[in-house]
Order: C-alpha cells, then sequence, then structure tokens
C-alpha cells in the first residue's frame, strides 16, 4: 500500500497533517496527550462541516481528528468514500497506526454527530474500538425516509452502483457480539420519523446480539448536538468498567 504522512507546516491550524494516498490528500489533526499509552480518541465532523476540525484537547487524551472534504459538494462522504472507492476504510486504520506509533497502546474510542456519528459506529467497529459515542447517528442512508427528506443527493455518490452496500444499512454490518460498547444519543421528536428509523431499528439489532449499549433520548425536535467531548469522555470513564 502506498502511501505517506507529512506534517501540515500550516500557521493557520496546529499539528495538522497530510495524508497523501492513492492521488488523495487526506488532512488529520493530532495532539497527543502529556505521557505515552494514554487513551486515543477519534473525533469525527458532522456533514457539511465549516473546514476546521475541533479544537479540543487534553493533557490525558490523544486527540485525532480527521477531516472529510468529499461528497457532494465537498460537504462529506460519510467517511466512506466516492462512487463506490469507499477509501476511509483503508485509510483511518492507516491513521490510527501513525496515532499508535507516536502515542502507544492506549484504548481506542470514536466520538461523533450525525454523520460523524454514522461513522464513528463504522470505524469504531471495524477497527475494535472500545467504545463509541454516536450523538443522533444515521444507521440507514438509501432507501430510508431520511435520504427521501433531501439527503439522497449525498448518499447515492458514495456507493455507485453497489446500492446494497451492508455499510448502507448498519443492521446488516455485522452479526455478531463484539467488545465495544455503543453510547447513543436521540432526539425523540425529530422529524421525518428519524428516531423510530435511525434510532429504534438499530437499537433492537443491539439488543437482539446483546451488544453493550448507554441510551439516551432526549424528547426534543432538534437535530442537533447533545454531549460534547468532555460529557462524553465522562461516559466512557463512569461505564468503563461495566
Amino acid at each position: 500500500m502506498n502511501y505517506q504522512i507529512e506534517k501540515n507546516n500550516s500557521t493557520f491550524l496546529t499539528n495538522m497533517y497530510d495524508l497523501l494516498y492513492e492521488n488523495r490528500k487526506i488532512q488529520f489533526r493530532f495532539t497527543g496527550a502529556e505521557e505515552k499509552n494514554k487513551p486515543i480518541l477519534f473525533i469525527l465532523h458532522g456533514h457539511g462541516h465549516s473546514g476546521e476540525p475541533s479544537k479540543f484537547e487534553s493533557p490525558s487524551w490523544n486527540i485525532v481528528c480527521p477531516m472529510d472534504y468529499f461528497g457532494v459538494d465537498n460537504f462529506g462522504s460519510w467517511y466512506l468514500g466516492e462512487e463506490g472507492d469507499l477509501f476511509w476504510l483503508e485509510v483511518m486504520p492507516l491513521i490510527i497506526s501513525f496515532v499508535r506509533k507516536q502515542s502507544g497502546n492506549g484504548r481506542l474510542h470514536f466520538w461523533g454527530s450525525s454523520m460523524g456519528g454514522y461513522a464513528s459506529i463504522v470505524h469504531g467497529r471495524l477497527n475494535n474500538a472500545t467504545a463509541i459515542y454516536a450523538n443522533i447517528p444515521q444507521t440507514f442512508l438509501l432507501k430510508s425516509n431520511y435520504s427521501k427528506n433531501g439527503m439522497k443527493k449525498f448518499f447515492s455518490p458514495i456507493f455507485g452502483d453497489i446500492i446494497d452496500n451492508k455499510l448502507n444499512d448498519l443492521n446488516l454490518l455485522f452479526s455478531e457480539r463484539s467488545r465495544t460498547k455503543y453510547f447513543l444519543c436521540f432526539n425523540q421528536l425529530e422529524g421525518g420519523n428519524y428516531f423510530e428509523e435511525q434510532g429504534l431499528r438499530f437499537i433492537t439489532h443491539l439488543n437482539k446480539l446483546k451488544q453493550k449499549f448507554y441510551l439516551e433520548v432526549r424528547p426534543i425536535t432538534s437535530h442537533g448536538k447533545n454531549h460534547g467531548v468532555s460529557e462524553a469522555i465522562n461516559l466512557f470513564k463512569k461505564y468503563k468498567d461495566e
């Protein structure tokens, strides 16, 4: 696999890196903890992000913020890819490997909201994360009500002609329990039947697998962030040994 990672010397953003992979440049921010072998947290942004990585830092956590500038209007490809080339599935492990070489063998965690929540579930599960925090995540893309309500133009170019890809419906992505803990937060009254379609069916799937999860449902209508990164870290710590 031909790739390289270089420090980005931009004076605008600190601790930025460029991963050059198959004629693509993927940027991420990495801020190391003060000591080796501290936990690692990937922060994955939402759709249509403003373009800057999270500024969150912690002396006790290695913080990694990959930027998804791909997809329609460069608004994001759900950290998957474009036209059936799901290059993020290969890129994310490369970033994880790079971070581990710098920081040691701390436990891996993912945090994300909406598009980032979907991606946290996918990449957290595929890379054997200890825990995932996913706020209002999509779990079902094409053919969902959410897709019909204006998101199809963003979902379709991801998969190209392979619309039956298991990554389109996370209920199909895995059929066995893993050690990963899921921390999920949804807003009950969000329009488009979002909670039932994107939340309840996935939660039911996890429950059938006896997968460990934490669930919070708020009686509000918004499609917005509930817990910030610090709050999610506190949840990770609180239920670490359960």
